[in-house]
């Protein structure tokens, strides 16, 4: 449902800032493809950012950190290159942290003190 609602919302700004915004969400979305892990929980290209806080993690998602860009520059009227083209790879990132991995909506995690513990299998006597 919300990626369906996602996608919905790319139409009018898309309609409203023209064809670059397009072109940005698809060079937005191919960027990410390129530099991201495969599928959720796999290391990619770009490092992810999580941020250990007591026995918790936070794990700041690409799509999260460009929402913030996002928002961040809509309110302060800032962008580098055209706004449509700035604005649409920005939502392209958006898309594809949304669109392609399961574990989107997971930011607050608990933290595995002794992570190798977890995919070692116990002996059997």
């Amino acid at each position: 449902m919300v990626k369906k609602l996602v996608l919905l919302g790319l139409l009018p700004v898309g309609l409203t800032m023209g064809y670059l915004f397009y072109l940005g969400c698809a060079a937005g979305f191919a960027i990410c493809k390129f530099c991201g892990g495969a599928e959720a929980g796999i290391q990619g290209r770009v490092r992810s950012i999580i941020i250990p806080l007591s026995g918790y993690e936070i794990h700041l998602h690409h799509w999260l950190l460009s929402v913030i860009a996002t928002v961040t520059s809509a309110v302060q009227g800032f962008f580098l290159i055209a706004p449509g083209l700035f604005y649409g790879v920005l939502g392209g990132l958006i898309l594809q942290g949304v669109l392609c991995y399961g574990d989107w909506h997971r930011i607050i995690r608990k933290r595995c003190l002794a992570p190798a513990l977890e995919t070692v299998e116990p002996s059997v006597p």
